[in-house]
């Protein structure tokens, strides 16, 4: 089994166009152009799309650049099944845009002559399955269904990705609104010692500033007026019981 392999590695073996990756899905072996595989990797974790066509399993983050994934299974009618430890991802680029395709599993990279390549059958093939398997390749016993990675998607498929791809890209980049970046750059800018004392310096000599101040002096040198004597509550019984020995 292939194992885990980035594009520079796969260059190194100097990879021509008749050199295939065998990929197996339900114990049937595919290939396709190893030449067009930058990555194969363990499944990693992805993050659904809402109203994304079925075959999608999600979008995952490849190195900071986002991928849309497509489950193999799906996408061509097969049985699904869980991911397992032989699960990989297939990583080619489609449009300008990274692609991951879901396989059961990787076998390895071989050489498949022109001569050892048949067309496939008429009656086993549909003309939609026609347009993205270019043949059969013909190794002793085996029997590899060989794929256009071009053709895998249609075209308004593409167009979809497209926009997915653009929309999520656009989501992890939103902006810092204007309006909050310069508040918060006036508060940074008030928040420097020198300038806060030169704030506080231009309040107190400003003129309306001084004519308060002038106010408050005034009304501290004013004299307060002499406290009232205060009224004894008892006074007026008192004149009355006078009065009254007065008359007695």
């Amino acid at each position: 089994m292939v194992e885990e392999v980035a594009k520079d590695d796969i260059e190194e073996e100097e990879l021509e166009q008749d050199q295939y990756l065998v990929f197996t899905i339900k114990s049937q072996e595919f290939g396709i152009q190893a030449v067009r595989v930058q990555e194969i990797s363990r499944v990693l974790d992805t993050t659904e799309v809402p109203n994304a066509p079925s075959y999608i399993e999600g979008i995952m983050n490849l190195r900071g650049r986002l991928a849309s994934v497509i489950n193999f299974r799906r996408k061509f009618g097969f049985e699904l099944k869980k991911n397992d430890e032989d699960t990989r991802i297939i990583m080619v680029e489609l449009g300008g845009f990274p692609i991951g395709i879901i396989v059961d599993s990787v076998e390895e990279v071989i050489r498949i002559p022109d001569e050892k390549v048949q067309d496939l059958p008429e009656s086993t093939t549909t003309s939609g399955a026609k347009e993205f398997m270019t043949g059969v390749g013909m190794l002793e016993s085996r029997l590899i269904i060989l794929l256009d990675v071009d053709k895998v998607l249609t075209k308004t498929e593409m167009v979809e990705l497209s926009k997915i791809n653009r929309m999520m890209e656009k989501t992890e980049e939103v902006p810092e609104p204007t309006e909050t970046k310069q508040v918060a750059d006036k508060a940074k800018e008030a928040s420097k010692p020198g300038e806060t004392d030169q704030v506080a310096d231009e309040t107190e000599k400003s003129p309306e500033t001084a004519e308060t101040n002038q106010i408050t002096d005034e009304v501290k040198d004013t004299p307060e007026p002499a406290q009232s004597k205060k009224t004894d509550a008892g006074q007026p019984a008192n004149t009355a019981k006078r009065q009254a020995k007065r008359r007695a």
